[in-house]
């Protein structure tokens, strides 16, 4: 039964059986015409806008129109002479067509995929039937109709379908009227009813009475392509429970674009609402608290420094009118009170300045001069900076939005810092600033002791301390409150630093839009 496959290239001659396309039978060309009119018939099948191709029996590609080349990508050279096999993703679909066509079988809308020139996949369906002389097989005669974007539509919609039964939220379609035509898993696991029990109902079976007017409201809507975005509001269960929930009502139009009814996604948002009302009472109590302690705080660090005035004054009085007749040991103790009196006024005012940074509004209402503020720091420093000798440098600094007296004492805690933590050479200062995207990044540099890096982070912790008290004097608040002032503005504070090398301590502020 095999024949010797045959390449063509052109249709052989037009006189030949019906094929069939799309379930219609097409009957060939009278081949007793003129020759011009069989030319013409030739033309017109090669140029037809249906793809058509001839196959042997062994599966060679014998020959086929443009329309078949332009559908996959190749030229004629490329496709035809080749077995049809290797143009088919799925090996045994194309076995099974050519097994069927071999034994005499017609087939109409045999599914198939096929491989593109440029790797793509197109899906296609497949009418086809055999020719043959005196019975012997000569070739198939196919017409490949390309199924693609329906395919892809098809897939979409499938998708689309899985999506919306499979989500936790429920997904409700609805007429204008309300009747409710289509009901997911999620619109059954939240409110109780199964498609078989609501879908036909009004939508209005959900209301809660006090909400009851909601519904011709929303259906308004939508008739004018209105659409309702997160709407919080109340719906009832089967069981009478009642939920609050988000929703969201989209039009749902038809092919003209005419609004035939409306899509309600609904999402449970009960427990959130409980938790979100219990956290809210929680933040109330602890912003109170808060409150009272910065309070507490600020009162105490005012009212205290008075009686600590007294202690200091009056221990200065006993040493110049006692100190000579009670003692060398008197002497030392009335100096211990006097340093301890006016250490614990340094943290007094340290403690306040820390309230202050606290409870300031975080957003100032305009923008200041930072340069105008470093002279101001360093105004209130001109007696270290004399005594240790210190030389200050500077760059161009920006306008950043800050409070005035926050960004002065940025820099006098930074560069007081430096000149307290200074090795044997005089302190050499650097305060610089660079815009980097949104934010301006300052930097104080020195030539200090430095730190170690285990410490980079404990230094920024109130009351933490590397040194005694004796060696560097100091509270231990004051690159606490240079934190607090930053991260209230929006920014970060870090230091790089190697001990014996210096540091240089990096702040960022959000650059003025």
């Amino acid at each position: 039964m095999s024949a010797d496959p045959v390449k063509v290239q052109s249709p052989p001659p037009i006189a030949e059986p019906e094929a069939r396309l799309n379930g219609q039978t097409i009957a060939a060309p009278d081949a007793s015409g003129s020759n011009e009119r069989r030319e013409d018939l030739r033309d017109f099948i090669e140029n037809a806008a249906v793809a058509l191709h001839w196959v042997g029996e062994d599966g060679t590609i014998l020959w086929a129109n443009k329309a078949e080349l332009q559908l996959l990508g190749y030229v004629r050279e490329e496709y035809v002479g080749r077995n049809i096999s290797d143009f088919h993703v799925d090996q045994e679909v194309i076995s099974d067509i050519l097994r069927r066509l071999k034994h005499g079988e017609t087939l109409t809308g045999a599914e198939a995929r096929m491989r593109c020139k440029d790797g793509t996949i197109r899906y296609v369906s497949i009418n086809s039937s055999v020719y043959r002389e005196e019975g012997r097989f000569i070739h198939t005669r196919c017409v490949t109709l390309d199924l693609t974007p329906q395919k892809q539509a098809t897939e979409v919609r499938e998708r689309l379908a899985s999506i919306v039964e499979s989500s936790a939220d429920a997904i409700i379609s609805k007429d204008l009227n309300g009747i409710i035509r289509s009901w997911n898993r999620g619109a059954e696991r939240i409110f109780g009813y199964t498609p078989g029990e609501i879908i036909g109902r009004n939508i209005s079976t959900l209301a809660v009475p006090e909400r009851i007017d909601e519904f011709p409201d929303i259906l308004a809507r939508l008739a004018r392509g209105e659409r309702v975005d997160h709407n919080q509001t109340k719906r009832k269960t089967k069981d009478g429970r009642v939920l609050t929930v988000s929703i969201t009502v989209s039009p749902l139009r038809d092919a003209e674009g005419t609004v035939i009814g409306g899509s309600e996604v609904a999402r449970d948002i009960t427990e959130r609402e409980v938790h979100e009302r219990a956290l809210e009472q929680a933040n109330a109590v602890l912003q109170q608290a808060n409150a009272d302690l910065q309070q507490f705080a600020y009162s105490a660090s005012h009212d205290l420094q008075e009686p600590l005035r007294m202690v200091s004054t009056y221990s200065e009085l006993l040493r110049k009118e006692f100190g000579s007749k009670l003692g060398p040991a008197a002497d030392e103790y009335i100096g211990y009170a006097i340093q301890g009196a006016q250490r614990m006024q340094q943290l007094l005012t340290d403690l306040r300045a820390y309230t202050l940074a606290s409870t300031s509004d975080p957003v100032p209402l305009g923008d200041i001069d930072a340069g105008a503020m470093l002279d101001k720091a360093l105004a209130n420093l001109e007696a270290v900076i004399k005594d240790s000798g210190a030389s200050i440098s500077r760059s161009d600094l920006p306008h950043v939005r800050l409070h005035e007296f926050q960004m002065e004492q940025l820099f006098q805690n930074l560069i007081g810092n430096a000149i307290r933590y200074r090795s044997n050479v005089p302190p050499q200062i650097h305060v610089a600033a660079l815009q980097r995207d949104r934010e301006w990044i300052f930097s104080v540099q020195d030539n200090g002791i430095g730190i170690d890096s285990q410490y980079k982070e404990q230094i920024f912790e109130l009351f933490k301390r590397l040194h005694s008290v004796a060696a560097y004097p100091g509270t231990g608040m004051g690159l606490g409150i240079c934190k607090r002032i930053v991260e209230r503005a929006g920014g970060r504070i870090w230091v790089e630093s190697e001990p014996g090398k210096g540091s240089t301590f990096f702040f960022t502020l959000p650059a003025p839009d």
